[in-house]
């Protein structure tokens, strides 16, 4: 009888370990765009972006000024002016267009540029927040409910409120 037991008592452990092995997942969701709003580090990024694009727009303004200045010029005089006259002003014009041109393309450049270097140090404080309170609630998946990636999740826990207070946030 202990034999029979002892394997009746192994039996029920061997079917039981798999349940203990396997630990079900625990969901959690959070709006990522939310909390990176609540940062008061965003918020300086973001007024600094702001500067910067109002420098790029005033010297794109300054250049778009002086290519109506010569472009009025131009209409104007151009019925009274020489061949070899006309063709250098056109040739002005063209310069002129040319390099507002190569300016749009390279403000927009740094501008980007100028957004990653800012926002990254964010988006990795934040994040890293992210898995520290996944790890120590023990969540098995986070999802960014901002992304729009998911349009139907079961019932899980927002981790805003718990993000917020890792950083210090209201």
């Amino acid at each position: 009888m202990n034999k029979f037991a002892f394997f009746l008592a192994t039996f029920a452990i061997l079917l039981a370990a798999p349940g203990f092995a396997q630990k079900s997942p625990k969901f959690g969701h959070i709006n990522s765009a939310e909390l990176l709003s609540l940062m008061p580090e965003r918020k300086a990024a973001m007024a600094k972006m702001d500067s910067v694009t109002k420098e790029a727009e005033k010297l794109l303004q300054e250049m778009m000024t002086e290519y109506r200045t010569e472009q009025d010029k131009y209409t104007a005089e151009s019925g009274k002016m020489s061949e070899l006259a006309k063709k250098t002003a056109e040739e002005k014009l063209t310069g002129l267009g040319t390099r507002i041109q190569n300016f749009q393309q390279q403000a927009q450049e740094s501008l980007q540029a100028e957004e990653t270097k800012l926002i990254e140090p964010i988006v990795n404080k934040a994040k890293k927040a992210i898995e520290q309170v996944a790890k120590e609630n023990g969540y098995t998946y986070v999802v960014d409910t901002s992304t729009g990636a998911f349009l139907y999740w079961e019932e899980s826990d927002n981790l805003l409120a718990l993000v917020k207070k890792k950083l210090g946030l209201q």
